[in-house]
């Protein structure tokens, strides 16, 4: 799962470039080698070590909000409020399958 992290510093290392970013206040070095640009006080997602795109501040908060619901019903905090705001963005988006996928529900593919 890609968390959002935000760039505090750029380095150039011999592999490439990477980032210090905020970890939930503690510095984390990540590869930043598979982003075309990126600046300092941008937001990336980081998976593993490696920055994989830069989001912007909202798609950063969104993401953020998630996983912070996410975690909070795995620590047995149910708050129904919560979890409605923690995915808001997509309590009201409409959401459909691709159109290769619809054409083969409920038909038998093997």
């Amino acid at each position: 799962m890609a968390i959002p992290k935000k760039v505090l510093a750029l380095h150039k290392t011999a592999s490439g470039t990477s980032a210090d970013v905020d970890n939930g206040g503690e510095l984390e070095r990540v590869d930043t080698s598979l982003i075309e640009s990126v600046s300092v006080g941008d937001f990336v997602l980081v998976f593993r070590g490696n920055a994989l795109r830069v989001v912007d501040a909202e798609e950063a908060a969104k993401i953020q909000s998630a996983l912070d619901c996410v975690q909070k019903v795995m620590d047995g905090e149910f708050d129904e409020n919560q979890i409605q705001a923690g995915f808001a963005d997509l309590d009201n988006a409409s959401s459909a399958l691709p159109p290769h996928l619809a054409r083969i529900v409920g038909k038998k593919v093997m």
